[in-house]
């Protein structure tokens, strides 16, 4: 699936027409953060909560048709989760571990976008397409407890965010998201962001969800139409 949207994207993207009107703009999303998790192999126990999560970039509109657009831009975004899980293997080994994870990335979104209706007029937006993802920092705040070789145990953890500590850097991203664009070039949409990458570790399982409420505003001809009858009216007179 995610190769068959790439190979759409890049498609449109070779096919666009030169002369085709450019938007720019920015936006911000807000929302909440999980994953798919399973710890190591030997795990008796696991659950999970979802953290705050968001993004804040900056984004190009760029048409193709009248109602298909790629946009792209560079966003930084905010992922995680929290998850208690343990491992049992006898009265004098085991372990319960109490972790949340909280990982910074810079982002690369690449959507096909369709726009119902015509540009400077309130318009449904919809689209789909993938996000490239590397991990630049975050915090990992981990706590265990337990029995080992019938000693007891309680130890603390909280460490910077790397590549491969405690999981890989490199993510993609299939992208889902709706909402509206008003003639003024405010745009709001709902999304949705399912990694595609194990980002785990040995066998460890961890793939990202992301989900939440956007909002942003468009410029570039065509972008606000009620600028643009403004900028026409002749402030002299």
């Amino acid at each position: 699936m995610l190769k068959k949207i790439l190979l759409l994207l890049a498609c449109a993207t070779a096919t666009y027409n030169v002369t085709a009107q450019i938007g720019y703009g920015y936006e911000l999303g807000a929302g909440m953060s999980s994953m798919r998790f399973a710890p190591e192999i030997g795990f008796t126990k696991a659950s999970k909560k979802p953290v705050f999560s968001g993004k804040v970039g900056g984004l190009i509109d760029a048409s193709v048709t009248p109602h298909f657009y790629i946009q792209t831009g560079v966003y930084a975004s905010l992922k995680g989760q929290q998850r208690n899980f343990s491992f049992y293997s006898s009265d004098s080994l085991n372990e319960q571990v109490a972790q949340t994870l909280h990982l910074a990335y810079a982002d690369l979104p690449i959507n096909l976008t369709l726009k119902t209706g015509t540009q400077g007029k309130g318009r449904v937006i919809m689209g789909i397409g993938c996000t490239l993802s590397y991990g630049i920092g975050g915090s990992n705040k981990l706590r265990s407890s337990g029995v080992d070789s019938g000693i007891a145990f309680n130890r603390e953890i909280n460490q910077s965010v790397r590549p491969k500590a405690p999981l890989k850097a490199f993510d993609i991203g299939l992208n889902l998201f709706a909402g509206y664009e008003l003639p003024t070039g405010w745009f709001f949409r709902a999304y949705y962001t399912a990694g595609t990458n194990d980002l785990g570790l040995s066998t460890e399982i961890d793939k990202n969800r992301m989900w939440g409420i956007a909002a942003g505003k468009l410029f570039g001809k065509g972008r606000n139409i009620n600028q643009e009858k403004d900028d026409l009216i002749d402030k002299s007179e």
